[in-house]
């Protein structure tokens, strides 16, 4: 009885798992939505949404064609899908572009709403084949525009307001903007030319980035691939990311706000990824203030970024970025393969006291890694006050212009590091590293090594 009452529940799960999308289908082409790439949907797909949200949630679906829309809101247990063949396209009008309540490096402010916004959501996903095309270039020059201006009156990206007369009000629009929201999935879709950071939760929990690709060109300003900020239990698996700054970078928020949220960004895993032309593959930091912590790598192809595993911050940040693993790493063509720099807003390094705005890094193993073409393969640059605390790297094989310069660390661990390097005067390089243990250290690893204590 037991098999026959088995394949019976089976079944009753497969009929009501393919009935009920088949009940809550909405077609936004039903909604009046004209695939034809010109005509502005938002009002219609906005209505296939609510509709659907309405009726206790479903699908709203794309089929093949081109949509032409503003900012558009989600619902909770909603699923967007975009069918192969359709592309759905973000308006370029940056004056009817409206604003909401957001975040922009770091900081809680107005910004231009996204392509995809949603707001204390649950059970929310945009899967498919089809495409997001953001038709960033509208955004990015404005941006440089801007840029301009900030120089010309001296003003921080970070300022609460863009300055009169500059083509930008607020901060750019991403392409999925998600806060405070549970049960996430990314999956599938390709997205292309961003307006600025591609993929944005912020203060989520539970989110599912599978098989995505993000594509920009690598001139672009601050186009981010994924970026979790203050995310809790985020899985980012089999995506392919080539784009004009860091592929995939973890935040918890900038300096004295961060500090007083004080949400870390934590139990993160990335496996399986393809990383290309980006400022770094994984970075963390630079905002970093609320804490960054159980970050996994593993299985990772990084080919052509500026940086392979990346860990920014500075003085003024704060926070604690503990429990960092990466294992089973291939680089090629990166300019440095092992990062870690908490010098990011200028290298002084005289002793300072520690107060809440010194940040700290601990508890680092990098294992298994295979590095080519390098221009640098290991820098490490800890603070006096606050030296990296606790790095474990083991069974590193990699050659490079330069080799390892590591400085002020604390409880460094080498353990069959290879390192073939251009650089005759010596592969590694300890500076400020007491009790630096190094074995097992085969070809120049080995045999140039320059410590000072």
């Amino acid at each position: 009885m037991y098999p026959i009452r088995k394949f019976a529940c089976v079944l009753l799960l497969m009929t009501a798992s393919s009935t009920l999308p088949a009940q809550n289908r909405r077609n936004v082409i039903k909604y009046g939505a004209r695939p034809d790439g010109r005509t502005s949907c938002t009002r219609y797909i906005q209505q296939a949404i609510d509709a659907c949200a309405r009726a206790g949630g479903g699908v709203v679906y794309f089929p093949p064609g081109r949509y032409l829309t503003g900012p558009l809101f989600l619902r909770s247990h909603i699923t967007v899908e975009i069918d192969p063949g359709a592309a759905v396209l973000f308006q370029t009008d940056i004056r009817h572009t409206p604003a909401v309540d957001g975040s922009w490096e770091g900081l809680e402010r107005k910004v231009y709403a996204s392509l995809f916004n949603g707001f204390d959501l649950e059970n929310v996903a945009i899967t498919g084949r089809g495409t997001l095309d953001g038709q960033g270039k509208v955004w990015w020059d404005a941006a440089r525009q801007t840029m301009e201006m900030r120089k010309k009156f001296h003003l921080s990206e970070r300022e609460p307001e863009n300055p009169a007369g500059s083509l930008l009000r607020w901060g750019r629009p991403k392409m999925i903007d998600l806060y405070r929201c549970r049960n996430v999935e990314v999956s599938g879709v390709t997205m292309v030319n961003s307006p600025s950071w591609t993929i944005h939760p912020i203060y989520c929990r539970d989110v599912d980035i599978h098989a995505v690709k993000i594509i920009q060109p690598y001139d672009s300003p601050n186009t981010d691939g994924i970026d979790p900020e203050s995310c809790t239990d985020v899985r980012i698996t089999d995506c392919f990311i080539d784009c004009g700054d860091d592929c995939i970078a973890i935040k918890s928020g900038y300096n004295a706000s961060g500090r007083a949220k004080g949400i870390p960004c934590q139990d993160v895993i990335i496996s399986n990824c393809t990383f290309a032309h980006g400022r770094s593959a994984v970075g963390i930091g630079s905002e970093m203030s609320g804490g960054v912590r159980n970050v996994t790598v593993t299985g990772c192809i990084f080919h052509g970024t500026l940086r392979g595993l990346r860990v920014k911050t500075g003085r003024g940040r704060g926070g604690v970025v503990e429990g960092l693993i990466a294992d089973d790493i291939i680089m090629d063509s990166v300019s440095e393969g092992i990062s870690i720099d908490m010098y990011y807003d200028g290298h002084d390094t005289t002793w300072r006291p520690v107060t809440v705005e010194t940040p700290f890094l601990r508890n680092i193993r990098y294992f298994n890694i295979i590095g080519h073409h390098l221009k640098q393969a290991i820098d490490i640059r800890g603070l006096p006050e606050a030296p990296v605390d606790g790095i474990t790297l083991e069974n590193i094989f990699m050659d490079a212009a330069e080799g390892a310069q590591c400085e002020f660390v604390h409880g460094l661990s080498m353990i069959n590091v290879d390192l073939k390097v251009q650089d005759r005067a010596a592969a590694i390089r300890l500076t400020h590293c007491p009790g630096a243990k190094l074995s097992n250290m085969p070809g120049d690893s080995g045999g140039k090594i320059e410590v000072n204590n």
